[in-house]
């Protein structure tokens, strides 16, 4: 989502370098992919997910809340399902990391190499959502509107609808809209952000320099990708915490005067805090992985 999450993917610089040339905002791209087996890839995602998890995940869920008309939560609800969503969220970035890469070859020839990135980087989203991320958090988010643990709603959920409904949960046509703008900006934009503010061809960034870089690209990215797919993202949190098809909350979202775009500041100082941790903790864990799980 606007989960808290997700490396940017530059794919190809049209550079060509070096392997002693190529830097540290590389470690989402094609290179650094093929440095890293897929299991040790599996581990570098799964860290930075719990690192961006720890520092996000309140202010998620408190776009998630106003989005879908509650109040925000209390201090004993802050991190109420960041557990099962980050369960979710090592599998979706897989997902989103595989997809990316099968529309990215797919394409091959087909497209010029800017136009074939963005398209896959916009597809990858929408798949994992469909596959993992709707229906984990459309769990998350009714256990919020209706006040129950995520056990208690789970079970609550199947009794009155049916087990599909956790399969094909409310929501997820809107959370798939929502993840191709949010993608698009996550895995190529924020890459092209990053790229521009490296520094000279062959010059080591120290770490100084690295963090106000990142946290640029992240903000800058975040206030595209933010207000590009708040309006899905409003309509699905509604859907999920009060069990409503789409114009049924369409409808609501009106009628309440909430507004389409409630919860986005929240929001997107989320997007900010993931677009920063998720990608820089990548970065500093990349060269670690290479040496312990060097590609075969």
């Amino acid at each position: 989502e606007s989960y808290p999450r997700t490396p940017p993917d530059s794919r190809r610089c049209p550079r060509r370098r070096s392997r002693r040339h190529r830097r540290r905002h590389t470690t989402m791209d094609h290179d650094s992919r093929n440095r890293l087996s897929p299991e040790a890839r599996a581990v570098n995602v799964a860290a930075a997910s719990g690192a961006d998890m720890v520092v996000n995940f309140p202010l998620w869920i408190a776009a998630k809340r106003l989005s879908a008309g509650l109040p925000l939560p209390r201090l004993g609800e802050i991190y109420k399902g960041s557990g099962a969503l980050y369960l979710a969220f090592f599998p979706m970035m897989v997902v989103e990391d595989w997809a990316t890469g099968v529309v990215d070859r797919t394409l091959g020839g087909r497209l010029g190499d800017e136009s074939r990135h963005l398209v896959s980087a916009c597809a990858s989203g929408p798949a994992a959502a469909v596959l993992v991320g709707s229906q984990v958090e459309g769990l998350i988010t009714r256990a919020h509107g209706v006040g129950q643990s995520l056990g208690r709603s789970l079970m609550a959920t199947a009794a009155a609808e049916g087990w599909i409904s956790l399969l094909v949960p409310h929501g997820m046509l809107m959370v798939a809209a929502r993840e191709v703008p949010y993608a698009g900006c996550l895995f190529f934009l924020s890459a092209k952000i990053r790229a521009a503010l490296e520094p000279p061809e062959g010059a080591a960034a120290p770490l100084a320099t690295r963090v106000p870089r990142d946290l640029l690209a992240a903000c800058v990215c975040a206030c595209v990708a933010g207000p590009l797919s708040q309006v899905p993202c409003t309509i699905a949190a509604y859907q999920q915490a009060h069990a409503l098809g789409i114009g049924a909350a369409c409808a609501a979202i009106s009628r309440t005067g909430i507004g389409f775009f409630a919860g986005l500041t929240a929001r997107t100082a989320s997007l900010a805090g993931s677009l920063f941790v998720f990608p820089f903790t990548m970065e500093e864990l990349q060269p670690v992985a290479e040496r312990l799980f060097p590609q075969r």
